[in-house]
This record gives structure tokens, sequence and C-alpha cells, in this order.
């Protein structure tokens, strides 16, 4: 106490020498006995409007960081076959077409072998088609020979053109020493990072598998998501306002909004999951961390609102100066209810809505009457 009592004596004097310095910028009206604002000081007081502003508040949820899905690539193979080598590890970054794994495939094999045979075929086809056309040309075959040739040669194209389709979808790569033909090559479909990978050197894959060999996604974008229990449900909406905090990064605020709202209770704990979608530019965000969610929503009633920096704080009190001139300011006392996104929701007798309020500066103003 008392070391607030010479903290404020001190504040008393050094703001008397300052005004006094600077050209007397509050000065006693000698003729109402009140202080008055000279405009040099005046220049430099920003003013706030009391306002009554819709009351907001808070509900806090506990949540996890996680993937969103629509964002998330699952792959899964296409043929059986042994895993020859893996060209990524968990947590790497990917572009789409990268090489993720090599697969020897007997099922490769024989695509590989009806692509030969269908290439020789064509070859075979042409030939005939060439030799039709010069017989025909010498009177020797008809046309009836020679069309069904032309059929012959078309057939041939469009199963090569088949099998070649299918090795492009399943990822085949024939190389110099593949003479069997039988490399599978699985490829990333999206650019992302590699969240779940199942498959190592040496397996055998079955083609029939339930289980994901890759997951990749961009953790760019990420969901927090929580459960607000139904007492709760009226209170969010989507597009409401939302702060995410981790325990990783307890001073790091991620904003974003509510964006899905589930539609089904869940029975035994009276619970529905609300997402909210948080940027992760920094990618310092990881799926499953823990987090406090606060969902922020608006009450059904409105109350008088100052900025922050228009209240001034004193012995455990609070008070703001109101504007009514130059000559005309004076200390009002007012009770804090809530503070809200730099708003102090306040109740006050002697104020309403529409007074001006002293914001910036104050403290000399305050400091002077207060010496009086």
């Amino acid at each position: 106490m008392l070391r607030k009592k010479l903290f404020f004596g001190t504040a008393i004097l050094t703001t008397l020498l300052l005004l006094s310095s600077c050209g007397n910028h509050v000065s006693p009206d000698s003729s109402a006995g009140k202080f008055c604002i000279t405009d040099s000081l005046l220049k430099n007081i920003t003013f706030d409007t009391l306002r009554k502003e819709p009351v907001n508040s808070e509900l806090s949820l506990s949540g996890k960081i996680a993937f969103i899905e629509d964002k998330v690539s699952r792959i899964y193979p296409l043929v059986s076959g042994h895993v020859t080598d893996v060209k990524v590890s968990l947590g790497d970054y990917v572009e789409k077409g990268k090489i993720l794994a090599i697969i020897e495939s007997s099922d490769m094999a024989n695509y590989y072998n009806e692509l030969k045979s269908s290439q020789s075929e064509v070859a075979i086809a042409e030939k005939n088609l060439e030799v039709t056309r010069n017989m025909k040309s010498s009177g020797v075959s008809s046309d009836k020979d020679f069309l069904i040739a032309q059929n012959e040669y078309q057939k041939a194209l469009a199963q090569l053109s088949k099998i070649k389709e299918i090795l492009k979808i399943n990822g085949s790569s024939f190389s110099s020493d593949d003479s069997a033909g039988s490399g599978y090559v699985i490829k990333a479909p999206v650019s992302g990072f590699v969240v779940e990978k199942n498959m190592t050197p040496g397996m055998e894959l079955r083609q029939d598998a339930n289980e994901s060999l890759f997951i990749i996604t961009d953790l760019k974008e990420l969901w927090a998501t929580a459960n607000v229990y139904e007492s709760d449900i009226s209170k969010i909406r989507i597009g409401s306002d939302a702060e995410v905090v981790t325990l990783s990064y307890p001073d790091k605020k991620f904003n974003g909004k509510v964006e899905r709202i589930s539609n089904l209770l869940d029975p035994d704990t009276k619970v529905i999951s609300v997402k909210i979608k948080i940027e992760n530019k920094d990618l310092i965000l990881k799926p499953g961390m823990f987090a406090k969610v606060t969902i922020l929503f608006p009450e059904d009633r409105k109350m008088l609102a100052v900025k922050t920096s228009s209240v001034i704080y004193e012995d455990n009190k609070s008070y703001v100066i109101k504007y009514g001139g130059k000559c005309n300011v004076t200390i009002r006392p007012v009770t804090i209810l809530k503070t809200f996104n730099n708003l102090n929701f306040i109740e006050s007798d002697s104020l309403e809505e529409g007074d001006l309020l002293i914001s910036r500066n104050g403290l000399f103003i305050f400091t002077a009457l207060k010496s009086m």
C-alpha cells in the first residue's frame, strides 16, 4: 500500500511537471474552478464513444488436431507381389508422381507377356495388311480380303492399346534389367507428407489387402476437432470464430472458424463433434496433438462497451474520463463485467450510451484531476 502511495505521488509530481513544461496543457479555469484542456493537448488525445455492443462469450472445449479427410490420399496395392524397395520414410514430403516403392509382381509379368504378344500381333496384322493392299492393287486379291485384313489390323491395335492402358493404370515400369516385365511402381498421386507407411522391403503384398500402404496428406491446413455437450449445442454455428491453443505451443493462438458440425449425437456421451479449420503454414502442428478449443458465440443481449485503452485502474477500481468539452472533463467510476476482444463491457450509473470518453493520454488528465 505504501508503495502504491509513493508511486501515485511520484506520478502526480511527474505529470504536473510535464504539463507545466509543455506550456500548461491542462490548466485551471479561474472562473469555473475546473481544469481545461488546451488545444495543443487536445490534438494528442483520442476519443472513444460509449456504445452498446452485443455481448460475446466463450465456450472452452478439449480437442485434438486431425487431418482434413478431403485432403487425405490413401494408397492401396492394385496387384499382388514382393516389395523390393521403399523409397520414402514416414514424415517425408513428396511431390506428385514421385516413386514411393517398387514391387515385383507376377500379375505385371502376365500383363507384360500380353503386351509383347499384342505387339507381335500388331506387327503381323500390319504386314498382312500391306501384302493384301499390294495384292489388291495387282488384282490378285479382292476388296473383301483387304477389308478383312484391315479389320484384323484395327483389332490388334485396339488390344495393344488396352494392354498399355492397363499397364499405365497399374504403374508398370519396364527397364533394361527387367526382362520379365514384373516391375510395379507405386507413385504419389498427390503432393504432401507421408503420414502413414505400412510397407517394408521384403514383405509380400496381397491385392485384396484392406490396409493402405501409404497415406499422404497436406498438413498446411488441419482440423481442430472437439466434442460439444448437448446443453451447449445451441451456442455454436457454422462460421463461429474459434481459437485453438495446443499443449506444445501454449503461447501461440491459431484462429479459425467452425466449418463442420456433426448431425449425430453420441447416445452414450451426449456430445456432438465440431471441426474448426486452422492454417498450419509453419507446419508446427501435428495430427494427434491435444488442444484447447475456444469457440466464441454472441449472447442475446447488449451492454455498454468501451475500448480497454479507455479504462484507468487505481487501487483495484476502474475509471473512465468523460469528455463534455475542454473545460468539462470528469472522472467516472465503472464496473467491468467482462472483457472480450479489446472491449470492456461495463456498468455505470453515471454514464449512458453516446458519452464521449478519452481513450489515449487520459492518464495525464486523470492524474491532474485527482490532484485537485
